[in-house]
């Protein structure tokens, strides 16, 4: 992929990812059906309970090098760079030339958001809901747990379930997340988990009339797969006209915890600042 396409088109990894998903909502497919009933329904609470306390015990921080194939009827498209991710959505992107040398970084705190183009020599920094509203990008993923869609977790912070819906077509279940009370939008996020094997399977965001906006698949997990191992592949689906985006994690660390200053990108003096609104 050309670099200047990618500056040009792509404000850094958050907004590629999200290109994807700013074309219009795609069809809903059932995907459960009935309600676990009262005795299964507890059982399966209790469960979703323990596994979110296993999982608060893994690391919250994670650096990597990452590909990122998009899949499309109309071409294919790849990019590859330097991730850091800190929960609960903390990200930092950088794309560096052959030599070593940076060519574009992207930073986020999940709220605002940072670009170095080394090519325009210019800083921008904005806000994340104001960058999705003018992209016309699904807010329930552009404000979500980037840390967790990532690494394969289920989300960073304790969430209380009340209701498990049983897959239409295996022993696995749905869980419909409460939306947050900060939260400006209608849509939904659905976990689909597997707690025999306990893994969880994926995520998946509707808009408010059901349709689905994405949904995020992880592949088969390695024999040696420990349950705080950060996923190797995710996909994301449900796009429309079949398109599909592929993210690859190689050379994966949690050695390091990153604090909120490795997230700040530092500025040259040479070059210019925009501010988005």
């Amino acid at each position: 992929m050309n670099f200047r396409s990618v500056s040009h088109n792509v404000l850094g990894l958050l907004p590629l990812l999200l290109l994807a998903l700013s074309l219009l909502a795609g069809c809903a497919g059932k995907r459960w059906e009935s309600r676990l009933n009262e005795d299964e329904n507890s059982k399966a609470l209790s469960a979703i309970t323990a596994l979110q306390e296993t999982y608060r015990s893994c690391p919250d921080s994670l650096d990597a090098d990452i590909k990122i194939f998009i899949k499309s009827p109309t071409g294919n498209s790849g990019i590859a760079g330097y991730l850091q991710l800190a929960s609960p959505s903390h990200i930092k992107f950088i794309l560096s030339n052959p030599l070593g040398m940076m060519l574009y970084a992207f930073a986020s705190d999940g709220n605002t958001f940072q670009i170095l183009d080394t090519s325009r020599q210019q800083h921008i920094r904005g806000g994340i809901r104001s960058l999705a509203i003018r992209k016309k990008l699904p807010l329930v993923i552009a404000e979500g747990d980037w840390f967790s869609y990532l690494t394969g977790y289920i989300p960073s912070t304790l969430f209380q379930a009340e209701q498990v819906y049983r897959d239409a077509s295996d022993q696995t279940i749905w869980i419909p997340l409460a939306r947050q009370r900060s939260s400006m939008s209608d849509e939904q996020t659905w976990l689909h988990l597997d707690l025999q094997h306990q893994q969880l399977l994926g995520y998946l965001f509707l808009d408010r009339n059901g349709k689905t906006l994405a949904e995020i698949s992880y592949g088969n997990p390695a024999k040696n797969h420990t349950l705080c191992a950060a996923k190797e592949k995710t996909q994301i689906t449900g796009l429309p006209w079949g398109a599909k985006v592929i993210i690859e994690l190689h050379n994966i660390s949690t050695a390091t915890r990153f604090t909120e200053s490795d997230f700040v990108l530092p500025v040259p003096t040479s070059y210019s600042k925009q501010l988005v609104p």
